[in-house]
């Protein structure tokens, strides 16, 4: 899946998604919900994978 592909299906934008993959923004515990939810993995399993 691209990052645009994600920004669509979890509303956020590409820019902070970009920011949070090159760690210039830590991600909030909803947006990591959504991209959990989008994934079709838990919460703890994308924390463990980051």
């Amino acid at each position: 899946m691209t990052q645009q592909e994600l920004a669509e299906r979890t509303g956020i934008s590409l820019a902070v998604l970009g920011a949070i993959e090159r760690g210039n923004r830590r991600a909030e515990e909803q947006m990591l919900a959504q991209i959990a939810d989008v994934l079709e993995i838990s919460l703890q399993e994308l924390k463990e994978r980051s």
